[in-house]
């Protein structure tokens, strides 16, 4: 079967080598590969290599079979603070040869979709701070949080280590999730002040730390590596940055039309798109109410506009359906979220 032919979320290419540190962590619980490897389809030499490669859903399920035998929902944030940055391949000796911190999270961001496909990472910069925001892509909820804990934690790890004895990592992470552990928990792994039920997943740092010079600095290896990101960029299906494409043009244009006509905008057909979602498994509609969520967190904790004005921004003719659905996003009602984050702030 070429390359060309298997689906975005079944094609092979994030390495085990990202997993042998989560392994060795649980091995130390009595949690073996052989429990890890159920339902996956691989076999316990595969996931147990460092020199094998597995799919978005192989990854996806490993990681549930990891969350569930080890009962811990914070494992991504332990696991994170364990990945040593020559692990993430050409990416890892792109960003250890960078100048300075700013342009080692610019080269990460940048080809972080050579290393997953589960999450779409930006780099946002406002007056104060320089802000990574990480937004869903594939519909994998019950590993999501995973995912997000271990890119956050991840990132703190890199920074720390080329900032190491020059500067301290003053930043805050903002998570989305409602608390599944004390935050305490939270800020004991990432050694950083952590504000949960926030409308976006975030790790903020000063804009003064980019300017940090890496001591392993070097333009002829770093070159090198970013020559090898931009081929295993290319290689990549155009179809796997089709939820990116969707969420960048909801924000352009500030709305969420139907399926329809955002398929004319993109110039494919609603059949094409909802195929090609499917392979990353996932759906339009996720994909509008993820942009929805996340657009009716912003707007309850930064704005005084009332829930009414709210709901028809966000496309709901009738605010009791605006209700309906933000109860099922986080368990409570707008009203109650802005009162709480308002008291929070």
């Amino acid at each position: 079967m070429s390359s060309s032919s298997i689906s975005a979320a079944s094609r092979a290419f994030i390495s085990t080598e990202y997993l042998s540190q989560l392994i060795d962590l649980l091995a130390q619980q009595g949690i073996n590969t052989a429990q890890l490897s159920q339902g996956t389809g691989l076999s316990v030499k595969s996931l147990a290599s460092p020199d094998e490669f597995i799919s978005p859903l192989q990854y996806h399920k490993v990681i549930e079979n990891a969350l569930i035998l080890s009962g811990d929902p914070l494992l991504g944030l332990e696991h994170g603070k364990r990945m040593s940055i020559s692990s993430h391949g050409f990416l890892g000796f792109a960003i250890m040869a960078s100048d300075n911190l700013g342009q080692a999270l610019s080269l990460a961001i940048r080809y972080a979709r050579t290393r997953t496909l589960l999450a779409d990472i930006r780099f946002i910069h406002d007056d104060d701070s320089a802000i990574i925001q990480i937004n869903r892509l594939a519909a994998m909820p019950t590993t999501f949080s995973f995912v997000v804990h271990n890119i956050i934690s991840t990132f703190v790890t890199i920074a720390r280590f080329l900032t190491r004895g020059e500067q301290e990592l003053n930043a805050i992470v903002r998570l989305t999730e409602k608390p599944v552990r004390p935050v305490s928990c939270y800020e004991g792994l990432l050694g950083l002040p952590v504000y949960l039920q926030q409308a976006h997943n975030q790790l903020c740092i000063p804009r003064s730390l980019l300017d940090v010079k890496v001591s392993t600095a070097n333009n002829t290896a770093r070159r090198m590596a970013e020559t090898e990101c931009e081929k295993l960029l290319s290689e990549l299906d155009s179809g796997q940055d089709l939820v990116t494409r969707i969420r960048r043009q909801l924000e352009k244009m500030d709305a969420f039309p139907t399926l329809t006509v955002m398929a004319s905008t993109l110039n494919s057909s609603p059949r094409t798109i909802n195929r090609k979602l499917a392979q990353l498994n996932t759906t339009y509609q996720n994909i509008v109410d993820e942009a929805r969520r996340e657009q009716a967190m912003h707007l309850l904790q930064n704005t005084r506009i009332s829930v009414e004005e709210i709901a028809h921004q966000l496309g709901y003719n009738d605010p009791s359906n605006f209700g309906r659905a933000f109860r099922r996003w986080l368990g409570m009602s707008p009203r109650t979220f802005r009162k709480q984050t308002q008291k929070s702030a």
